[in-house]
């Protein structure tokens, strides 16, 4: 080991040297405690072996020095004294010191403390090889996480649909990283418009990748892995499959696991813009909640199975059409809005969701949805957020636009 010696006595000082050099050890001396520290500063010494009494600096404060450098690796400290009362041993460790020795020193002593001190310092060294190993595998775990977190974002809406007469927004607020709630709005011809709200169960990775499976499924580009639309002998070579017909073939395709059971909820509709009636399909989720423009809110009730959650041949779903009135707005959730819960539980409903919106009904789309999201936080008083919070939301508006007038898309992403 690469030690330092320090004390004011040259007779002792040239003795424990010795004893060191003579077991293989390479030493470097110093007459004080000032002039130890500014050595000690400069190099790197796996054992200090210092006196306690000596000018200038006493070896207690050298310990206390050393302990407050910014040291990559431990050094282990033996104080030389000739002190034996227990108090003085309780000072010494307390400022930092591993071990005390009594003067004169005796080699084995010496040599049974160094021993010590190079099983602690082997254990310390794997402890650091570890430390970066684990540290190595944390920085390719969290890449990887960061392209999953990109994956999943990517799949939320980017730009909106412009719709003359519509408005449109959304948020999304996961609890963790990775969210197993995952939502979107696009038009699937020129006459119809898709949206849904998936909430996969659970959070992290797993319930992420769920999510993300399900959303490259429902791709309004009409392909192979696309289930939205389907080829037909009609004019438009195409037929738009409706929402119950959706959910069942979903079911179809992710069956219940009862060795690794994970379910999903959502609410697919489509809306037809001529006639401003959409028809929603329900798997299991919270039934959305429509604003009529005289300011009421009427939460839409549905009741069905989640899929994954039952055998394809046993799941009901549910599905209800609602039609958009001038002024209406159409707001989807998923459970973590209705579940946030405050300190002592209680949950925040449907009803408050209702009279959230309502206080917000004359505020423009995305506003009203980040003030949802203020209320929830107002709610919780500071209780940690427990589940992801989406919010989807499709508003007609109170006049029809004038003629040349184009409607805007509104949008927050997160």
């Amino acid at each position: 080991m690469n030690i330092l010696v320090v004390d004011d006595d040259p007779i002792s000082l040239r003795v424990v040297s010795a004893l060191l050099v003579e077991h293989g050890h390479r030493v470097v001396t110093a007459s004080n405690g000032v002039a130890a520290l500014a050595v000690f500063e400069q190099e790197t010494f796996q054992a200090v072996v210092t006196d306690w009494v000596m000018p200038e600096m006493d070896g207690l404060e050298l310990v206390r020095r050393i302990r407050d450098q910014p040291l990559a690796a431990y050094t282990y400290v033996v104080v030389l004294t000739a002190r034996g009362a227990h108090e003085d041993a309780i000072a010494a460790l307390e400022a930092g010191a591993d071990d005390l020795l009594a003067k004169p020193v005796q080699r084995d002593d010496l040599n049974a403390r160094l021993r010590v001190a190079q099983r602690i310092i082997a254990l310390q060294e794997q402890l650091i090889a570890r430390n970066r190993e684990l540290l190595g595998v944390n920085q390719r775990m969290k890449k990887a996480l960061d392209a999953a977190v990109a994956v999943q974002r990517s799949l939320l809406p980017t730009r909106l649909p412009v719709v003359p007469g519509m408005h449109f927004a959304w948020r999304a607020d996961p609890c963790d990283e990775l969210g197993g709630d995952t939502l979107n709005l696009f038009q699937l011809d020129e006459h119809h418009l898709s949206f849904y709200v998936l909430d996969v169960s659970g959070h992290g990775v797993s319930s992420a990748l769920l999510a993300v499976q399900v959303s490259r499924l429902l791709s309004p580009v009409m392909s192979a892995g696309s289930m939205l639309k389907v080829a037909a002998p009609s004019p438009k070579r195409y037929r738009l499959v409706q929402p119950l017909e959706l959910l069942r073939q979903l079911t179809a395709k992710f069956p219940l696991q009862v060795d690794a059971p994970q379910f999903f909820t959502m609410l697919y509709g489509i809306l037809d813009l001529r006639t401003h009636v959409a028809v929603i399909g329900s798997a299991g989720h919270p039934g959305p909640v429509l604003m009529h423009a005289d300011g009421t809110a009427e939460p839409i009730r549905v009741t069905s199975h989640p899929i994954g959650w039952f055998d394809e041949h046993e799941a009901e779903f549910a599905e209800v059409t609602v039609t958009l009135a001038p002024g209406d707005r159409l707001v989807l959730f998923s459970d973590g809005v209705i579940e946030a819960a405050d300190e002592e539980g209680l949950t925040f409903g449907t009803e408050r969701l209702g009279t959230s919106l309502k206080r917000r009904r004359h505020e423009p789309l995305t506003a009203a949805l980040t003030g949802v999201i203020e209320d929830l936080v107002t709610w919780r008083r500071g209780s940690p957020q427990a589940d992801d919070i989406s919010l989807l939301a499709i508003e007609r508006d109170l006049e029809p636009p004038a003629a040349g007038d184009v409607g805007q898309g509104s949008g927050t992403r997160y």
